[in-house]
């Protein structure tokens, strides 16, 4: 496992699958071919009103709001603080302004945290709106895979601070957990990803709801075989409906329970980096949070080979991400984690 990797692929992920993001499933894969980065945002189907959400201030091969809050979740494993929900608000608010600084702006995504970063809403109005919502969005799943690479006794507790920061919400902790146990399956233990949902269902408790969810997408057959009733047991109903983001498209929606069990599956049949990019896209709808994760763990896994270069080169951030893995390398090895650092020399 290369920190260095994971970091650099969780970025490339989320910033790929920001340029067809909310795109139709059957018009991914009809003119998504992985050569060449793809920029439909103004082709995302909402008001002439809500439009400028998902263009403004939009360049391609930026990373989106998945990659700053995940590199907050780091900062704050890092730091010397006690690791908390009010922690973790700060770190993100930090990286947030971060952007601005250097950017002029805010970055794409960010969903109810925009109304805080704004001062529209304090963090507990934000808290508040997911915690009762039976469709929680997917923030804390999309932030959470550095959480699997710590001591293993934590990952449970600090995976569900982590959700309980801005979405106290069950589905919402479980599918951090699911994240963070994933993670530390396949990159920490080094076990067959095929076994990965098993590993969730033994390691997180689960509620009746997700339990019976994560058992029925591990028996879906292969990828490349799907049905239309297959996509429904994966992502729900099919076309996407209300209030589940963006009702009317075949593909993902933004939920966190859906979001998770996607992850798990894409792991599930990926055979390396670039393999589980494409399957996560290719899945329509909210790809970004998928293919972050996904492209991140199977990096950790198996390395860069197989992401083309033009991505590596094109990507946001590289120098930055890279000094974050050297810092995040050392804090693992002082808590007792062993990684391989060749390539953060």
């Amino acid at each position: 496992m290369i920190i260095k990797d994971i970091l650099i692929g969780l970025a490339i992920g989320d910033a790929f699958g920001a340029g067809v993001e909310f795109q139709d499933r059957n018009w991914i894969r009809k003119n998504v071919d992985f050569t060449t980065f793809v920029n439909v945002r103004n082709q995302i189907v909402v008001a002439k009103d809500k439009k400028e959400i998902f263009t403004k201030n939009y360049t391609p091969w930026d990373y989106t709001d998945d990659t700053e809050m995940t590199i907050g979740v780091l900062k704050a494993l890092m730091s010397k603080d006690t690791f908390t929900e009010e922690l973790l608000i700060k770190k993100w608010k930090e990286e947030y302004e971060k952007g601005i600084r250097e950017k002029g702006f805010g970055r794409n995504g960010h969903g109810s945290m925009s109304w805080y970063y704004s001062g529209d809403k304090t963090i507990e109005e934000v808290r508040d709106f997911q915690r009762t919502r039976s469709n929680p969005g997917n923030a804390p799943a999309m932030r959470s895979l550095p959480l699997g690479l710590i001591t293993e006794n934590k990952i449970n507790e600090y995976a569900a601070i982590n959700a309980n920061a801005t979405h106290p919400n069950i589905n919402a902790v479980i599918s951090s957990q699911c994240i963070a146990r994933a993670t530390e399956f396949i990159c920490i233990k080094k076990e067959d990803p095929k076994k990965v949902i098993k590993y969730c269902i033994d390691t997180i408790p689960l509620n009746k709801e997700y339990k019976t969810y994560l058992k029925d997408i591990d028996h879906l057959g292969k990828y490349e075989d799907f049905t239309d009733k297959d996509f429904v047991r994966l992502c729900g109903s099919q076309p996407i409906e209300k209030p589940y983001f963006l009702s009317g498209i075949y593909g993902m929606p933004s939920d966190s329970k859906y979001t998770a069990g996607c992850v798990l599956y894409i792991l599930k049949e990926s055979i390396n980096a670039i393999d589980a990019l494409q399957k996560s896209v290719y899945l329509g709808g909210d790809v970004d949070s998928v293919a972050s994760i996904t492209t991140g763990i199977m990096s950790g896994k198996t390395g860069l080979l197989s992401i083309p270069e033009f991505m590596i080169e094109s990507v946001e951030g590289i120098e930055y991400v890279t000094e974050i893995a050297k810092d995040f390398n050392t804090y693992l090895n002082q808590i007792g984690i062993k990684t391989d650092q060749k390539t953060l020399i």
